[in-house]
Order: C-alpha cells, then sequence, then structure tokens
C-alpha cells in the first residue's frame, strides 16, 4: 500500500525543530496513509529520533517546535504528549517503556484496554500474546529478566493495549539479534494488513526495506529521498550507503 491510495491518516507540513537558533529537522510534507508502513532511515544525527519526538509532541530539552502535525485530519500541534497518545498517536521509543520490577503479565495489566472509536482497532493481553508467542510462555518473569528482543516486543504490546491509530516505533532493532530483528519487523507488516499506520525509525536499512511500503532518507534533519520500497532499494544512495552494493 502507498501514501498515493491510501487515506491519509499521520501527516506533517511545514515542521521544523531548532536548538539555540540551530535548525535539527526541517520537513516541507510527510504523509503516511492507512495500513501503510513508512520506514525512516538516515545515520546518527540525521534528525530520525527529533522527528518522531516532533510527531509524538515530546522533546529532550527546551526546542523551537513549528509546523503543523494531524491525525486524520485533527490538528495535533497544540496537544501535549499524553493528548496525542489519547487520541491514539503513539510512540514506542528506544527506551521501551517496559517496568522492570513488574511481570509481563503485570506490564500488560497496568494499561487500560482502550475501547474502539474513530477506525481504532482494540488490542487486548490476548492478541498481544498470539502476535508474540515468546511474550506468554515469558508472562511470569519481570521485565528486567527479559532479553533485549523481549522487552521490545513487551513495549510494542503495552502501546497496543492503548489502542493506537498511528504507531511509531524508534530504533526496534538496536541491540537484537538478528533473528529478533526479522520476528518484530515482521510483526509491523501484521499489524498494517489490520489497518495500522506504521512509522518505523530504523538504521537497519537491510531489514526494513524488506517489510516498509515506502522509504525516507534523511539527513541534517531534511528529507533528501523518498519512494517505494523497491525503487529505494536500487537508489545509489541507499545501495552504496546502507545496503553495502555498488553501482556495476
Amino acid at each position: 500500500m502507498n501514501a498515493s491510495t491510501a487515506a491519509p491518516v499521520l501527516s506533517a507540513s511545514q515542521l521544523s525543530v531548532a536548538y539555540g537558533g540551530n535548525t535539527a529537522l526541517s520537513i516541507g510534507r510527510l504523509i503516511v496513509g492507512e495500513g501503510e508502513v513508512l520506514g525512516v532511515v538516515g545515520g546518527n544525527g540525521a534528525g530520525k529520533s527529533t522527528l518522531v519526538n516532533a510527531l509524538a509532541g515530546w522533546s529532550r530539552g527546551t526546542p523551537k517546535v513549528a509546523g503543523r502535525v494531524q491525525l486524520d485530519g485533527v490538528e495535533m500541534s497544540g496537544l501535549a504528549a499524553h493528548e496525542r497518545a489519547r487520541a491514539g498517536l503513539l510512540l514506542v521509543p528506544e527506551g521501551k517503556l517496559v517496568f522492570g520490577q513488574m511481570t509481563v503479565d503485570e506490564n500488560l495489566s497496568v494499561l487500560a484496554e482502550t475501547q474502539a472509536r474513530n477506525g481504532r482497532r482494540t488490542y487486548d493481553r490476548e492478541a498481544v500474546f498470539q502476535l508474540f508467542p515468546r511474550l506468554r510462555e515469558r508472562r511470569r518473569h519481570l521485565g528486567s529478566q527479559l532479553s533485549g528482543g523481549e522487552r521490545q516486543m513487551l513495549g510494542i504490546g503495552r502501546a497496543l493495549l492503548l489502542g493506537p491509530r498511528a504507531l511509531m516505533l524508534d530504533e526496534p532493532s538496536i541491540g537484537l539479534a538478528p533473528r529478533l530483528v526479522s520476528t518484530v519487523l515482521r510483526t509491523m507488516r501484521t499489524l498494517a494488513s489490520d489497518g495500522l499506520t506504521i512509522l518505523l525509525v530504523e538504521q537497519n536499512v537491510r531489514a526494513a526495506i524488506e517489510v516498509v511500503d515506502r522509504l525516507v532518507l534523511l539527513e541534517r534533519g531534511r528529507i533528501v529521498v523518498e519512494g517505494s520500497a523497491e525503487a529505494m532499494r536500487d537508489d545509489p544512495r541507499i545501495a552504496q550507503a546502507y545496503l553495502g552494493t555498488t553501482e556495476s
């Protein structure tokens, strides 16, 4: 699915973030359609985390943020992070948001399951266990006893219980074994097939390009190229820098 055929769910226009007069992000327009997986890639310092934090209403320090963010056409820009989350715009940060002294069951029980509204699918604990069978096996273990991959699965599961309309993930593959990277990213495709809109920030371009519909390349806080996963696979800026291939 692509943004030209899918109804726009998450959009940003003229979005900018500046720290002390230095521009960290400047995005003219970004759209993610219903049931679409959009990948955002780039090197360290490219502005990937700055982008999802700005969309989610989070901030590190006191940046100057300008521009528009909309969810299903409703303005989010004036809302705090918790208000955007309540509206269905959810971010699973690199830190995972897992309570270490609670069991998997308890981590998935402290959140009230959200009633379906505004096109948002409801997820309950059983649905999370079906997506991530490993969590069912580890349901009595503390969050602190889980592996990095299991914590990532649990963080995603906690977000799903809140009934997201658009789900953003910041570097979900960091520190994970290749097998778990594949498991976590393939789950994004399963969720998208159910109609969930997903924005996936990743440094592991080789893995991400296998599951995304479209790919956006950020450099110095700006979009330098975007296109379908198939087209971007052959783009020399992606192939040479991130996929380890060279032009013949």
